[in-house]
């Protein structure tokens, strides 16, 4: 991409970003649906403004990345911890009712392969963290009980995805299952999610200790920056999404940050404070770039519109978040805490357009199936947010505080 089309496609995508956002937050509704919304008017769907590029792809993702910091910022690992139990059973759930639903039902009207109907439906068990967290923390609701249990819930579908993903992978190179090769990816997946906070805590200690004393420069935001996109590459390398390098340097930084070697140690709260102040500006900016980017990678005018395919795209859909709305029931008592930790599963996003990009690029799917397979990922993108939305409503004020 040249940098005058980079620099402009950058322009259209914060401005047109801002300007749906804002006024879908003024009529009530997600601003990341209004963002989802401006890249499809920007995107191949309607005017072609911009197109989907590597570099664009890069933005994005370093987007989530800085929006899971945000997150991790607020989180409490003893509170994440307490709610593991419900949030591993609607993880559970969430992956399972989808990829047999979805399985099954592309096995009998989608495709004769068995393995592409199993690779659809895999596909389809991806929640999108970032679009459902992000509806949360706007609500205010991001660090309650049931804040707590779609966040635990998400990252284990997250990661749950990566190793379906690296299965599948194996399985169409080779064909065959390489079960070692999954067994040492879960051990390291795991042993990265216990190391990473705490090493990042220390980090923070040395980068607090070697501050100079009348320094001005934006020390805080750098080293944020520095530890940020240095953990992202550690969970690439790990094999986990990058985007848990930034949730596990946001929760170092948490006030709520909960390790042995706090009884040793004064709490660096003034200082991890001011680097996460310094980096909100950026987590403002980068962050719709991701949800803008969601939209401009879809193509709606490659749709079968004929009725008969447009009554399977809209089956499918259907299934497709009422196998996620399922999950939770397993999450609470009261209904309506079920309905807002479903809906919260609900967004496929970005992840489910990873599973669809690289099911084309092995030949798994051919180019009809995969835009029937984008097409749902949209409709739960968009249909996700406004669901979570109403059911937010309908929590009782007490869990509200």
């Amino acid at each position: 991409m040249a940098a005058d089309q980079f620099i402009l496609s950058l322009c259209l995508i914060l401005f047109f970003g801002k300007l749906f956002g804002s006024l879908f937050k003024y009529f009530g509704l997600p601003a990341v649906v209004g963002e989802i919304l401006a890249g499809l008017v920007l995107g191949p769907t309607l005017f072609n403004l911009v197109l989907p590029h590597p570099t664009l792809a890069v933005l994005a993702e370093l987007g989530v990345i800085l929006l899971l910091f945000s997150i991790g910022c607020e989180t409490s690992i003893k509170r994440l911890h307490q709610a593991g139990g419900r949030a591993a059973k609607v993880a559970a759930v969430g992956i399972l009712a989808p990829a047999i639903v979805i399985g099954v039902s592309s096995a009998l009207y989608l495709t004769d392969s068995l393995f592409t109907a199993i690779y659809l439906g895999c596909a389809l068990t991806a929640t999108s963290i970032g679009i459902s967290l992000r509806v949360l923390n706007q609500a205010k609701q991001g660090q309650t009980p049931v804040g707590n249990i779609i966040l635990g819930a998400a990252v284990i579908d997250d990661i749950a995805g990566v190793i379906l993903l690296s299965v599948l992978f194996n399985f169409a190179s080779q064909g065959a299952l390489d079960i070692p090769s999954t067994l040492l990816l879960i051990g390291k997946v795991g042993l990265f999610l216990f190391l990473a906070p705490p090493l990042a805590r220390a980090l923070l200690y040395i980068a607090k200790a070697l501050k100079p004393v009348a320094d001005k420069s934006g020390y805080e935001v750098i080293i944020a920056m520095v530890l940020i996109c240095f953990f992202a590459w550690l969970a690439h390398a790990f094999g986990a999404p990058a985007l848990l390098g930034g949730f596990a340097v946001g929760m170092a930084l948490s006030r709520q940050f909960v390790s042995p070697i706090n009884h040793y140690l004064v709490n660096p709260f003034s200082f991890t404070h001011k680097m996460e102040q310094s980096t909100q500006a950026l987590v403002d900016v980068f962050a719709p770039i991701f949800f803008v980017y969601v939209g401009i990678s879809l193509d709606l005018s490659q749709l079968d519109y004929s009725l008969g395919g447009i009554l399977l795209l809209v089956w499918l859909s259907i299934l497709a978040i009422f196998s996620k709305l399922i999950a939770g029931w397993f999450a609470a008592a009261a209904w309506r805490t079920k309905m807002v930790v479903g809906s919260a599963m609900v967004p496929r996003g970005e992840v489910g357009l990873v599973f669809a990009e690289l099911g084309l690029q092995m030949n798994i799917i051919d180019s009809k199936l995969f835009t029937e397979l984008v097409v749902i990922i949209a409709i739960t993108t968009l249909i996700g947010p406004m669901l979570l939305k109403w059911s937010l409503k309908k929590l009782p004020n007490t869990q509200e505080s």
